[in-house]
């Protein structure tokens, strides 16, 4: 079995239900990504900063009861960060970040794994920004010609104080990344929509061997070698879209591993099998986006439906 470790933040997300009372729910990409490859059956460990306090202990203790090994998260005693989430009328969602003095500001020089993992996944501003970023960029560099990489911006533009500094800590991690995800979303942050293939093409030009766009309702598009191929998005009707990219980026490596094209990827990609992969990937975030809050689905669900 294909053993994936994860990098990116694990924090409290309160999303309010039907009556717009807030609940407490685990989130954070860094969460919502591994969650959805242990519900795959993926091998996964967190290699990630985690508070202990009352709320990092919750966290902790939820990750565990998804078969999630902790052995390699670094444990600090800075407060648990929280997220306060509101959704639009499209259920479209707005973060309310409280991260100042949390346990994002704590992390050793670089993450670990167990010698037998085989993939390694950063996401997120905890693997861009501050001590958690400068680990992440090192463990990326530090898995080349050892096993597969990945990497998913997720930008929040409100946790970049700094915006002209994001396209070079991104161009960092992408460089060292074998597979990189990013969504319109994101790629609005950086450019106006009709810059987005510009800057397409200068990631591309860092060497990611395969660059997927998820593009919500219009579908998702991979960009590999001299090729590209797109599916169109699964009609349904939304709860929110909460977890949706992160449950799409942890479906897309979880059908990967199964096809044994993650430790070393395939010498070619066939347009094909990538759009099964992405065909995968965006029906386990339609399942995500169909419930509140991010909840990737099992794969007993993934067979059902």
């Amino acid at each position: 079995m294909t053993r994936i470790c994860v990098t990116g933040e694990a924090l409290v997300d309160y999303v309010p239900d039907n009556e717009g009372v807030l609940q407490w729910t685990p989130g954070g990409s860094g969460l919502n990504t591994v969650v959805a490859l242990a519900r795959l059956g993926l091998d996964t460990s967190f290699s990630a900063s985690l508070s202990q306090d009352t709320d990092g202990h919750r966290l902790s203790a939820f990750m565990r009861d998804e078969n999630i090994d902790l052995t390699h998260a670094h444990i600090s005693p800075k407060s648990c960060p929280h997220v306060i989430v509101s959704n639009d009328a499209r259920g479209v969602p707005a973060y309310d970040l409280h991260l100042a003095g949390s346990a994002l500001e704590d992390a050793p020089a670089c993450w670990s794994w167990d010698a037998d993992t085989q993939h390694f996944h950063a996401t997120s501003f905890a693997a861009t920004l501050g001590p958690c970023g400068d680990a992440s960029v090192a463990a990326l560099h530090a898995t080349r010609g050892h096993m597969t990489s990945s990497f998913d911006p997720n930008l929040r533009a409100s946790v970049f104080p700094n915006r002209s500094v994001v396209p070079l800590l991104l161009a960092q991690r992408i460089r060292h990344a074998d597979i990189v995800k990013v969504s319109s979303e994101d790629l609005d942050v950086l450019a106006p929509g009709i810059l987005h293939d510009h800057l397409i093409g200068e990631w591309r030009a860092l060497g990611p061997k395969l660059l997927i766009v998820t593009r919500g309702a219009k579908g998702a598009i991979a960009f590999f070698e001299n090729s590209y191929v797109e599916v169109a998005a699964c009609c349904v009707v939304v709860c929110d879209t909460i977890g949706a990219g992160d449950t799409f980026m942890g479906a897309f490596l979880a059908i990967m591993a199964q096809d044994k094209c993650l430790g070393a990827l395939p010498q070619a990609f066939a347009p094909d099998q990538v759009a099964r992969w992405l065909a995968f990937a965006s029906k386990a975030a339609s399942l995500c986006c169909m419930r509140a809050g991010a909840n990737p689905p099992r794969l007993v669900e993934m067979s059902a439906s």
